[in-house]
């Protein structure tokens, strides 16, 4: 079985970081991290005693370590931010990235524990040049949603979640050949095996320092100082991992949510945290291959200028699009046409987007031989962007009616819709070119052939007289105009002309 890890090394520092202004985003950082149950719950409940759980790269050079109090390291750095971040947001972000792979394996897993995502690519190498293109078109997918990330392919996913996050190699992606999983860990730190810390303490005090001193000492006397998980290291040091993927399950209404310190004010700050969410609710919907006809974008505004300035707390602002998108862009280009029209009456705290109905995305081969029309690949996001523009009724095909009528022949169809129009051929002339509205004629006509009676053709139409409609010479302008006369006043009309 060949496993890809994906391994988010920064994870945490990123949502830091994402919900910080625009102004302290380049600044020094430390997260600590908020636990189901603990004391840590948000920024006001942080003493000068508590531990940092992840610094930042430039905090390092300043001599602050995780595990270092609040105190001790802005006595460090005066500038230090440190912000909380909640178990949950990091779970949020494993199930984007884990449904995201879902478009290059099955199934998907995620360890929480070590915030590593696993899908099966078990046969699947070949369809993107091999395992070396696959781990770097895994690695550009989670780029896409903003995040940093380790890949490497394995026998097993602990040897590749091994690699991913302790491999001193320069390249992010890292593969190992087949039944190379002993080689692979030879040189990996003791941390990258599942032994207690007290146990790992107790072999490097005994100065073994990787994995490969393991390896050369003999297994029996090894197995009894390991504890309770010495046969399953025991198994990883003979290269021998076989252990089964928690199959991910993804919600079955894809949302991407962000949550912000500041209040948004300006539209321009909205269109930046909708174009992070448009990315991301892309990627589930490229792991599930579907595509969206619906997209719900709610704006969780400030309570208290929300009550003083007498307004509703949230806006929902729901998107009903006439073809299916799946699309980064396409889904961005409807969102911020929806949403720079609207007002923004408070400040803005939280985004959600959601893809509220989902459709099946149908897939186009490509020709060799024949040039790809760019109208197919266009036409969708035009037409969903117009229809965020100026309504859902207003944006369709023409079609031709089956009626007699020529004022109702021609009608907008919806453009989802567009595939039941079937061409309506008349059993008779029709006008080559019709007038904007009927004009009424006096005389200067004469009658030439009468097409059709209304009355005998559409005798349920309720409300209109009897018409003939007619070919006749027009004196005035000397050619055939297309005429309704009335059979009772002999009122004539003048709909169009027979070029």
């Amino acid at each position: 079985m060949r496993v890809a890890a994906i391994h988010l090394p920064e994870v945490r520092l990123e949502l830091a970081r994402g919900r910080l202004a625009p102004e302290q985003a380049t600044g020094p950082l430390a997260v600590v991290i908020a636990r189901p149950g603990g004391t840590i719950t948000d920024e006001s409940s942080l003493l000068g005693n508590t531990r940092l759980d992840h610094v930042a790269r430039e905090v390092r050079a300043c001599g602050i370590r995780p595990g270092d109090t609040i105190a001790s390291a802005r006595a460090r750095n005066a500038s230090l931010l440190v912000r909380v971040v909640a178990e949950h947001e990091v779970r949020s972000v494993l199930e984007t990235v884990a449904e995201a792979a879902l478009a290059y394996g099955r199934p998907a897993s995620i360890d929480e524990r070590y915030d590593v995502v696993y899908v099966d690519v078990t046969g699947a190498a070949h369809l993107f040049g091999g395992e070396v293109a696959l781990g770097t078109a895994l690695r550009d997918r989670v780029r896409d949603v903003h995040h940093a990330a380790r890949v490497a392919i394995a026998d097993g996913p602990r040897v590749a979640a091994a690699v991913a996050q302790h491999a001193r190699k320069t390249e992010r992606v890292c593969v190992v050949p087949p039944e190379g999983n002993a080689v692979a860990i030879h040189d990996l730190p003791l941390r990258a095996l599942p032994v207690d810390e007290a146990d790992r303490a107790w072999l490097e005090n005994l100065g073994l320092r990787c994995v490969g001193d393991l390896q050369r000492l003999p297994p029996r006397g090894l197995a009894v100082r390991l504890g309770a998980a010495h046969a399953e290291v025991m198994a990883l040091l003979a290269g021998d991992d076989r252990a089964p993927l928690v199959p991910y399950e993804p919600p079955e209404v894809p949302e991407e949510r962000a949550e912000l310190e500041y209040g948004i004010e300006h539209t321009e700050q909205l269109m930046f945290v909708v174009k992070r969410l448009c990315d991301r609710l892309a990627a589930r919907l490229a792991g599930r291959a579907m595509a969206t006809t619906t997209l719900e974008l709610v704006l969780s505004l400030d309570r208290a200028l929300c009550r003083d300035r007498g307004v509703p707390p949230s806006a929902s602002l729901t998107l009903t699009l006439p073809t299916p998108v799946a699309g980064a862009g396409e889904l961005f280009a409807v969102a911020r046409a929806r949403a720079e029209a609207w007002t923004i009456e408070a400040p803005i705290l939280a985004v959600a987007l959601r893809a509220t109905d989902l459709a099946r995305k149908n897939g186009v081969p490509l020709d060799l031989f024949v040039a790809e029309a760019r109208a197919e690949r266009t036409l969708p996001r035009l037409v969903a962007e117009l229809s965020a523009n100026l309504g859902d009724g207003c944006v369709g095909v023409l079609s031709i009616a089956n009626t007699w009528v020529p004022e109702e022949q021609t009608r907008l169809v919806p453009y989802a819709e567009r595939s039941t129009i079937r061409p309506w051929v008349s059993p008779s002339p029709a006008p080559t070119r019709l007038l904007a509205s009927p004009i009424i004629l006096a005389d200067g006509y004469r009658p030439v052939r009468t097409f059709v009676r209304l009355e005998a053709v559409q005798w349920w139409r309720c409300g209109i007289r009897g018409r003939d409609f007619i070919a006749a010479w027009h004196a005035d302008e000397r050619r055939m105009a297309w005429i309704a006369r009335d059979r009772e006043s002999g009122q004539a009309l003048l709909y169009g002309w027979m070029d």
